[in-house]
């Protein structure tokens, strides 16, 4: 099966294609920084759920020298 376009059509689908690739080069750009900052976020979530833990610990360890 054969699908004719128009002039039009074909002038619209090639800018909605030059549009999709730009906006994917810009995606590209931006995903190692989104990465690095979803890391940094990781990395600083854990080390705050380490800190608890190491007080809760600490904690335990006072109320059973008592």
């Amino acid at each position: 099966m054969r699908i004719q376009l128009t002039k039009q059509e074909c002038l619209w689908l090639a800018d909605l294609a030059k549009k999709e690739k730009e906006r994917a080069a810009t995606a590209n750009q931006e995903m190692p920084s989104r990465i690095f900052e979803l890391r940094r976020d990781n990395m600083a979530d854990i080390e705050t759920k380490l800190n608890t833990a190491v007080q809760n610990e600490i904690q335990k360890e006072r109320n059973h020298a008592r």
